[in-house]
């Protein structure tokens, strides 16, 4: 089993190019070495001498094409809306399905012209990628090379990527298709797979692969699993990197967050444009957002003031929960950060909470950071364009310094504290995760219970092929602590309309 693991990584990282796609077992390499090139068919829109055939389906014929030609993905409606269609080596046509069968598909090109094809005589359907721009994808080049790139746009006749950071468009006559790459938790996914549950060495070998991935908190999961039934030294020193890899992410963050608050402390950065709202949570109420969310299974790095003990020991001294013992209540200036945390949870001892310094993210803060609020909040809902400039309304996210934790965690204030629309669940949805407003307005008008409403430019997020989203949401909100009660935090959402008061709700179990 290590030794599949083993070649799943040599793979990962020099596969040759093949003549179909591969299984998603692991993330697909740029730059695979290229192979002899076929004969380009032609481009130019023909006529299908299928669309006056018969009804009788015919017998496929064998393929004949080149064997760098990927493996073509039957279409389903209603998205996507346009294909390529391979005729045979030398014809090609493309355009919108008008209508489609299991025998039959019908397009309608750029010309206007209806053309009908017998799906049985075709050697291949190629959708086009519908989605945000900047989703990893693969160019499958007709010389066998398959490339890492992010979407800019898939048209008919060419695309537009982004490889290695340079814009390059792409004729169609240079490669197959795009198709959407796969995400680190699908490649994940395959590679669990074929490890079992206890095979140590094997999983130690996963946890290095995530670190290569730049996945440094999953990485710290899978170890500290690992760690609780297989103690060695090698899963303890990658722990140690992963960690240390972890700080320094936040810290970086952080320090990009001070660098560009201005000297008289106000919370206004220069890049935010006029007319916008300015006012973020302060670094206090960042630190408290953070101690509430920690969880102990999982615990953030923590530092804890040297007298925290002693105060402890002199408001809350008639608790039963404060030992008793002079030398016990002494022993508690040795306690951990998590020790301390903990009784002051149990003592709800709120006033005492910003003694706990959490240095790096909780486990939930973490998954929302990386993986929603990073990935395709901002990119996605907080443009200019959208929830993030002038035309906002009353639902309005900073989209400029987002990656500072005090943007990060005012956007989440933001998700939290927004009243629900008329008729529609909360934005975050805490009893049923997967019908909250943001997940179902993210998701496509026609798979949604609540769509989004058709405003030109919005594009659905949790598109077909990238379910990972959707579970990487869900995985923040499940994970956030239960039972939920508001933030000791007075920051009220801003609006471009009305404004309305910050109600904070009473009770807190901490």
């Amino acid at each position: 089993m290590f030794v599949y693991i083993y070649l799943c990584l040599i793979m990962a990282q020099d596969a040759p190019s093949a003549p179909t796609p591969p299984a998603a077992s692991a993330p697909v390499p740029a730059n695979s070495a290229p192979t002899n090139p076929p004969t380009n068919p032609s481009t130019n829109p023909t006529e299908n001498p299928a669309s006056n055939s018969p009804a009788t389906p015919k017998t496929k014929p064998a393929m004949t094409a080149d064997s760098s030609m990927p493996e073509s993905k039957p279409v389903a409606g209603p998205a996507p809306k346009q294909v390529r269609v391979l005729i045979d080596r030398f014809k090609e046509s493309g355009g919108v399905i008008v209508r489609e069968d299991d025998a039959v598909l019908v397009i309608r090109t750029t010309e206007g012209l209806e053309k009908t094809f017998d799906k049985s005589l075709l050697l291949g359907v190629f959708p086009l990628i519908e989605a945000p721009e900047g989703t990893p994808v693969i160019v499958q080049f007709r010389d066998g090379r398959r490339v890492e790139a992010e979407l800019i746009r898939d048209e008919l006749h060419q695309a537009r990527v982004r490889i290695a950071n340079i814009e390059v468009t792409l004729p169609r006559e240079d490669f197959w298709a795009l198709e959407l790459a796969p995400s680190f938790e699908d490649s994940l996914a395959q590679l669990r797979l074929n490890i079992p549950a206890t095979a140590w060495p094997q999983r130690v070998q996963l946890a290095k692969w995530m670190m290569s991935q730049n996945q440094p908190l999953a990485a710290k999961e899978e170890l500290v699993e690992i760690l609780r039934s297989y103690d060695s030294q090698e899963p303890r020193d990658l722990l140690a990197r992963a960690e240390t890899l972890i700080r320094m992410q936040t810290r970086d963050d952080s320090d990009k967050s001070k660098s560009k608050t201005s000297n008289s402390g106000s919370s206004k950065r220069s890049m935010d444009q006029p007319g916008l709202p300015t006012q973020r949570l302060s670094p206090d109420d960042v630190n408290i957002l953070k101690v509430l969310e920690v969880n102990f299974e999982r615990p953030p790095q923590m530092e804890a003031s040297p007298d925290l003990a002693k105060k402890i020991v002199a408001s809350y001294s008639n608790s039963d929960l404060v030992p008793a013992d002079p030398t016990a209540r002494k022993s508690m200036e040795s306690w951990s950060p998590e020790q301390l945390l903990k009784l002051l949870f149990a003592l709800k001892a709120r006033e005492l909470y910003q003694d706990i310094q959490v240095t790096s993210e909780p486990i939930a803060l973490e998954i929302f950071h990386r993986r929603v609020h990073d990935n395709w909040l901002i990119p996605n809902c907080a443009t200019s364009r959208c929830h993030g400039g002038l035309s906002a309304g009353n639902f309005f996210l900073f989209s400029t310094d987002y990656r500072s934790e005090r943007t990060r965690y005012t956007n989440l204030m933001i998700l939290l504290r927004s009243p629900a629309l008329e008729g529609k669940p909360p934005l975050i949805d805490f009893t049923h995760p997967d019908q909250s407003l943001l997940i179902q307005y993210a998701r496509p008008r026609i798979d949604a219970k609540f769509p989004h409403p058709d405003i030109p430019g919005w594009k659905p997020v949790l598109i077909s092929g990238r379910e990972s989203l959707m579970n990487d949401a869900l995985l923040w909100i499940r994970g956030m602590h239960q039972p939920r009660s508001d933030y000791p935090i007075d920051y009220t959402p801003p609006r471009l309309g009305n404004s309305r008061k910050n109600e904070a709700d009473s009770g807190p179990d901490r």
